[in-house]
């Protein structure tokens, strides 16, 4: 099911307000909002890619290798959900998987 108009613009501004949470290196804080604006709109591989990085930062490696897998597989071009799955990888010790996303 598609995410109505207002849920894809709640989603939007939450975003908004996770992006500022992670810049101010409010990881947590940031997590929670990416969660919010994901259950408003899941098709957007942007959301889980963002909360993937989250993740990275707070060392919660396995939570953010299955973001970003869930973002590469909204869209196989969003290029940063395959550099966040090796990063995740990477600290995960798989390096094979890691070098196949490298490329």
């Amino acid at each position: 099911m598609s995410a109505s108009e207002e849920d894809v613009q709640k989603a939007d501004e939450l975003k908004g307000r996770a992006n500022k949470f992670f810049n101010e290196k409010q990881y947590q804080e940031a997590i929670e909002l990416y969660s919010e604006a994901i259950k408003l709109n899941s098709a957007s591989p942007i959301y889980y890619g963002n909360r993937s990085i989250a993740y990275l930062r707070t060392e919660s490696y396995g939570w953010a290798l299955e973001d970003a897998s869930k973002a590469i597989s909204l869209d196989a071009a969003y290029l940063k959900g395959y550099y966040r799955r090796a990063t995740a990888n990477m600290a995960l010790g798989k390096y094979k998987a890691a070098l196949t996303d490298y490329e």
